[in-house]
């Protein structure tokens, strides 16, 4: 790009930069509806061309640089109201909320001199006034403290029944006859208070009634079996015989061998009944044992 080209293309950006500005200002005014993007998309594309030739001329890289600073400080500027228009805390929207907030006001005013007590009709888009509304609800409080309560009332009613009442009778004298009850009163009727015992509690049975309860079963005899004596003859044969067929008789004890036998004698006894239970030691396959034998 030659020098005099280069000078027209900066002069050229420098009047859309102008332009741009004064969209811009239009858009934070309200006058523009939206944000001027197109024109200044156009700017970067013009810039971007310039930044691709550095000229030799210093005036013209001046300007060049004076207009790259200029549209940095702009774009700042730009960025910060663009967001307060989003936030709504621009400059043109808090003239705009304190503008409908004194139209409000002066409605008020207006509606409270020609004496009406109904409730204005608000735009919804208009602001609020918090000192009004605090002002109206303390006026409305000290109507409603004003106003007589249901409690009141109620006193009232009572003092009047109260001074309402007949006054009380003097005090009877002692002998004097007792005056007659009032009408629409009943007497009082004073008896012997009724006993609270509770009923008798029905009387235990008697003694035929608890015997026929069922008697326990009598204890069955004792199984006839060997006594004590004959018990330890035979297992002294029984260790004897073992001896003898070289079996091991350390583990053999006496209340081992009694004890299981014992435990045979009542199924023996019930198998034979009226029957003498004995036992005797036998050998058998080579191994010494013990038969129960039964006698008459």
């Amino acid at each position: 790009m030659t020098p005099k080209e280069f000078e027209i293309t900066l002069s050229d950006a420098e009047v859309q930069l102008s332009r741009i500005k004064h969209l811009y200002e239009q858009w934070f005014q309200g006058i523009e509806r939206i944000e001027p993007q197109i024109a200044r998309k156009q700017l970067e594309r013009t810039m971007h061309t310039l930044r691709k030739t550095t000229p030799r001329n210093t005036a013209l890289r001046f300007r060049f640089q004076t207009l790259i600073q200029r549209y940095t400080t702009l774009q700042t500027y730009w960025r910060r109201i663009g967001r307060q228009i989003e936030e709504g805390t621009s400059r043109r929207d808090l003239l705009r909320a304190r503008r409908r907030r004194e139209a409000a006001r002066a409605e008020r005013e207006a509606e409270r001199g020609r004496g009406g007590s109904g409730p204005l009709e608000r735009d919804p888009n208009q602001d609020v006034d918090m000192n009004q509304l605090i002002e109206q609800a303390s006026e409305r409080m000290d109507e409603l403290l004003k106003a007589p309560t249901p409690g009141s009332q109620a006193k009232a009613l009572d003092h009047d029944e109260a001074n309402s009442a007949p006054p009380p009778r003097p005090p009877r004298k002692a002998g004097a006859p007792r005056p007659p009850p009032r009408p629409g009163t009943a007497a009082a009727t004073f008896g012997k208070p009724k006993s609270r015992r509770p009923a008798a509690v029905a009387e235990r049975p008697s003694g035929a009634a608890s015997s026929s309860r069922k008697t326990p079963p009598p204890i069955a005899a004792r199984a006839k079996g060997p006594g004590d004596a004959r018990m330890r003859q035979i297992y002294e044969s029984y260790v004897d015989a073992k001896r003898k067929n070289n079996e091991r008789t350390d583990k053999v004890d006496y209340e081992t061998v009694a004890k299981s036998l014992k435990k045979m004698v009542p199924k023996l006894d019930r198998k034979h009944k009226g029957k003498r239970i004995d036992f005797k030691v036998i050998v058998k396959d080579g191994k010494v044992g013990i038969k129960p034998v039964v006698k008459k």
